[in-house]
């Protein structure tokens, strides 16, 4: 394994460093990525051991179950990029990426940020281009109740043992030990099926691979590691200001996937172009990347990490 003792940041570079491997499928199979908690957020933590105390955090890996985890290629002008938490584009990013300078504040900084940024009813002009895969809320529980209830470890489905005994599996088909990407790069024509769809009133573009995103905010309930989705929230910017509080405060109480105007869901792949701005803010595993078009596509199971459970998040799902 490879420990990170840091935020999140550093466990981003570690799986890029994997990904430029020419093994690199070997190399995400068979080096677990894990996270002795040391930053602001500790969201890799707290998703995988259910603790942001690196005490605890430390006895949980040591016990921990190999798990694959899926993983997401990023691609935007000529770069590749591998995410394993979330992206996000509008009030999310500003609220992490704009108080870099208040990180003596802690976690509180992400709200200080949001709250800031809530006041001005900021919105984020985009076209969207989604593929999904699950669009409504009650098969999102379904899906998530089926993983929950299946307690054969997911690295067991995915052959684990025999992938890292397999040393021609890990290149064999592969670009760069990368797996080849299904939907292109943002530099080709949109996917079949695809469609560029306006987004003038977007106040907020999130998308994540694991539940929580904080200590305190399991934005994604119904995020699995290993189920190939990513789980997508998209929330108007021009929504009242007693709304967006009430939808910042659910996210503590587990309530923000059933609020009525939160759109979410299910997706395999997408594609954003900002617009309207000369710049702002994109946020990858909480790193920043260029203010400019870039599209997104998961890939099943490719990364692994250790957790409790073998297959779950140490998250409540949704209610």
């Amino acid at each position: 394994m490879v420990v990170t003792c840091s935020g999140d940041g550093l466990a981003h570079e570690v799986f890029n460093g994997l990904g430029k491997r020419r093994d690199a499928k070997k190399a995400l199979a068979k080096i677990a990525v894990t996270h002795v908690p040391c930053g602001s957020g500790n969201a890799m933590s707290c998703n995988l051991c259910g603790t942001d105390s690196p005490s605890l955090a430390t006895l949980a890996i040591i016990k921990g179950i190999p798990t694959p985890l899926d993983l997401i290629s990023i691609t935007q002008g000529e770069t590749r990029t591998l995410s394993f938490l979330s992206q996000s584009v509008g009030i999310v990013a500003e609220s992490d990426l704009a108080t870099e300078n208040l990180r003596w504040m802690g976690a509180m900084r992400f709200n200080y940020g949001f709250l800031v940024r809530l006041y001005g009813k900021k919105v984020y002009p985009c076209d969207i281009a989604v593929k999904v895969a699950i669009e409504d809320k009650p098969s999102i529980k379904e899906h998530y109740r089926r993983e929950m209830n299946n307690h054969e470890p997911a690295s067991e489905r995915r052959g684990y043992k025999n992938l890292l005994d397999d040393d021609a599996s890990a290149s064999s088909g592969y670009d760069d030990g990368l797996p080849a990407l299904r939907y292109g790069t943002v530099n080709d024509k949109l996917p079949d099926g695809w469609e560029l769809v306006p987004y003038d009133r977007l106040g907020n573009f999130y998308c994540g691979n694991m539940a929580y995103m904080a200590s305190d905010a399991n934005f994604f309930s119904p995020a699995l590691p290993n189920d190939g989705y990513m789980d997508l929230v998209c929330i108007n910017g021009d929504i009242s200001r007693l709304e967006a509080i009430n939808m910042m405060l659910s996210v503590e109480k587990n309530k923000l996937f059933e609020m009525p105007g939160v759109w979410y869901r299910k997706i395999l792949g997408y594609r954003i172009i900002p617009k309207d701005q000369p710049d702002g803010y994109i946020s990858i595993d909480g790193e920043r990347i260029p203010f400019q078009p870039f599209q997104a596509e998961v890939h099943k199971g490719l990364g692994t990490v250790l957790t409790k459970s073998g297959h779950m998040y140490e998250a409540p799902g949704p209610l």
